[in-house]
């Protein structure tokens, strides 16, 4: 009788990155208000294969990665960091939020950040004090 194996490590971590991957493109084509057909028609494919990327069954090749972002007026980069544990990659993420806002939207913002860090850091502090 054949046994199933599980999963790689490595297998999950394309599951996961394929579905950040995916969400990042369904949020930059939805902030350009197009369809997926629409987007599809863009870059000469089906509107399936958008549906699929975008639900993360699949992950676009690196030359369909280049034509979304063409067609989607947004960098390479900016399709993959979507999700990234790096600090750099989610201050990015964080400032391209910024983007349209007013001054006084933005420092709304950063406020709300900043407190909200304030308040895990505390909270892991005492967390920390309670468990010795």
């Amino acid at each position: 009788m054949p046994t199933r194996s599980s999963p790689s490590v490595d297998d999950v971590q394309d599951a996961v990155l394929a579905t950040r991957v995916g969400s990042a493109i369904a949020e930059q084509r939805r902030a350009r208000g197009l369809t997926q057909a629409g987007l599809a028609e863009m870059i000469n494919l089906e509107q399936e294969a958008i549906s699929r990327w975008e639900r993360g069954s699949r992950v676009p090749t690196l030359y369909r990665l280049q034509q979304l972002s063409d067609a989607l007026g947004c960098s390479v980069d900016q399709l993959l960091r979507r999700g990234s544990r790096y600090i750099d990659d989610q201050v990015a993420t964080i400032s391209e939020s910024l983007q349209g806002l007013g001054d006084d939207e933005r420092e709304l913002v950063v406020d709300f950040v900043h407190q909200f860090a304030d308040l895990l850091r505390s909270r892991k502090h005492v967390r920390g004090r309670s468990r010795k």
